[in-house]
């Protein structure tokens, strides 16, 4: 208990203060401040899975971010500050970051329940990358797949990301496909 504590006194007190972490060989340019070092420096700072910064934090569509060598930081008041890398990363710079569809991350990495993927979560979906491939579910067809129990259901893992069709969008999955119909609101499943 004493070390948790130490360590939630450490982060409010790089939020209050706005204690700063050097990184990168442009210690000057380069360092990490407030809520964004804080959870830089609970996943492991330069040692964790993003590396040394490589950018200065930088305003962005309402919010903060912030780049290093194997991902990026993001931060809104709303949302708090999260990291997000790798394939998953990849894809979300990819559509476009905070200016995207999915909008600011709400979570870290983390793995799905039967850890044969791992997800970040999104202010309106999710990124998952599984066996299946790296892909973005958002909006109507990630509710209605969360509805039928994500990964879980019969539809199993992504295996698109979601595309236009003559009447609406659609993700395909593993087991089948959603689709979004966008006159009517109307969803209907494979």
């Amino acid at each position: 208990m004493h070390g948790k504590r130490a360590k939630a006194l450490l982060s409010l007190a790089a939020l209050l203060v706005g204690s700063s972490v050097a990184c990168g060989s442009e210690k000057a340019e380069c360092t990490t401040v407030g809520a964004i070092d804080a959870r830089y420096v609970e996943i492991g700072g330069s040692a964790g899975p993003l590396g040394e910064c490589t950018r200065a934090e930088s305003d962005l569509d309402g919010g903060r971010a912030q780049e290093f060598r194997n991902g990026s930081m993001y931060w809104t008041p709303q949302t708090g500050a999260w990291e997000v890398y790798g394939q998953i990363g990849d894809k979300y710079a990819e559509m476009g970051g905070p200016t995207s569809a999915l909008r600011w991350p709400t979570s870290g990495e983390l793995a799905t329940p039967n850890n044969l993927a791992r997800f970040n979560r999104f202010e309106t979906g999710n990124i998952y990358s599984s066996p299946a491939g790296t892909y973005a579910i958002h909006g109507a067809i990630f509710d209605a797949w969360g509805r039928e129990g994500f990964e879980a259901s019969r539809f199993g893992f992504p295996t698109s990301d979601e595309f236009a069709v003559p009447d609406g969008r659609q993700s395909d999955f593993q087991g089948g496909w959603i689709k979004f119909i966008t006159g009517t609101g109307q969803i209907v499943t494979s």
